[in-house]
């Protein structure tokens, strides 16, 4: 039984079975050392007593680095002088002040060249940079008063070209040439021999809806501003007029009689455009939503509309701000349509209000007056007698 429970208790063969706390020799249980080497780390979960643990240098990464306890490390390096860009050391901070102040001082007792007339050279070149990067300059200084300006379309090319606005969709450029060709044909009172086209080039833009006509003369563009309010094949009324790069003083001047003479009852126009003069007419009081055809139809009543414009918040509002301008092909017919107008009643509590459009005074027609030939002062207005079924309220 002794050799059985030696056998099973491993003895004999190399096996000590003696728990480890009993083991004080530090080595295995035969007694043999422990192999050379670093010591073992200590137990996790306790508290390192003694020297702390050595660093260790680290150069992995490219860098003097050390490797320890956080917080530790090399002693920062010494701290080196201050350099501007310049290359220049300062040694404290009153150093560098000062020589910034001298720096400024310097700066400032430079002489400016701000205020020198250039050169003769200079003027040279500027005039020749000038010419090359505006070759379509509408520039007009320098150039002779009798010069041929056909010569040079480019210097003319902005008396030449016309806005065409509020084009209808689905309008090419070949369809407004030829119908603008054969409405200015029409139009023409006297007919050219020639039979030239007068329309150089066309320009579309979709998006936004508008045109440029580039005409061949400025005298043939001048004379078209006539076709403003046209109507395109009967998709809708368009608005000519100059482009906003036109600049009169340096267009070339033309005479009234150079002209074409174009007759735009011909083609039916109404313009949209009230020029300012003695037969323009307000009207006021107007139905907020009369359309431009009814308002038309009652003021064709008294003779044939020259120019029409009723004012709306937008172009293409239904409704308007109730109030228009027009002016008659015939002068004479300004005071009977002003006298029939005004006062005139549309129901619904509206009474039109027709005057001279110049006009701010009370009266509608001003009568001419005549000059005293003795060299005395003229007698003031006398007011007014009061109608008999008028009723009179003091003290307003």
């Amino acid at each position: 039984s002794l050799q059985i429970s030696t056998e099973m208790s491993g003895r004999g063969r190399g096996i000590d079975n003696t728990p480890a706390w009993m083991n004080r020799g530090g080595g295995d249980a035969f007694g043999r050392a422990p192999p050379p080497g670093p010591p073992p780390p200590p137990p996790r979960g306790h508290h390192h007593r003694g020297p702390p643990p050595p660093r260790y240098h680290d150069d992995r990464r490219g860098g003097d680095r050390f490797r320890g306890p956080p917080g530790r490390g090399p002693p920062p390096p010494p701290r080196r002088p201050r350099r501007n860009n310049g290359g220049i050391s300062f040694r404290s901070y009153e150093e560098e002040r000062e020589w910034v102040e001298n720096r400024r001082r310097k700066r400032l007792s430079r002489k400016s060249k701000f205020d020198q007339p250039p050169t003769p050279q200079q003027l040279a070149t500027d005039a020749a940079v000038m010419a090359l990067s505006n070759p379509a300059a509408t520039d007009f200084a320098g150039i002779p008063a009798d010069r041929n300006f056909a010569a040079v379309p480019q210097q003319t090319r902005h008396a030449r070209r016309l806005y065409i606005g509020h084009l209808p969709p689905n309008v090419t450029e070949q369809e407004l040439h030829v119908f603008f060709r054969s409405a200015i044909a029409e139009a023409l009172v006297e007919k050219p021999m020639d039979g030239d086209d007068p329309i150089l080039s066309v320009y579309i833009n979709h998006e936004r809806r508008f045109c440029f006509l580039e005409f061949k003369t400025v005298e043939m563009a001048t004379a078209c501003l006539e076709l403003d309010g046209i109507d395109i094949h009967g998709k809708g009324k368009v608005k000519v007029k100059r482009p906003n790069d036109y600049n009169p003083a340096m267009a070339p001047k033309v005479h009234p009689s150079a002209l074409p003479v174009l007759d735009v009852s011909r083609l039916g126009i109404i313009s949209g455009t009230v020029q300012d003069g003695p037969n323009k007419i307000f009207i006021g009081g107007l139905h907020y939503h009369l359309s431009e055809d009814q308002v038309l139809e009652l003021l064709q009543a008294f003779g044939k509309v020259k120019a029409f414009h009723l004012v709306k918040n937008e172009p293409e509002s239904l409704t308007s701000k109730g109030y228009c301008f027009v002016e008659y092909a015939d002068p004479n017919v300004t005071p009977v349509a002003v006298i029939g107008l005004n006062g005139m009643d549309l129901g619904g509590g509206k009474v039109l209000t027709a005057r001279v459009a110049g006009e701010r005074s009370g009266s509608l027609m001003p009568g001419p007056t005549v000059a005293s030939t003795s060299g005395a002062a003229p007698a003031p207005p006398q007011p007014a007698a009061p109608r008999p079924d008028a009723i009179i309220i003091s003290g307003y």
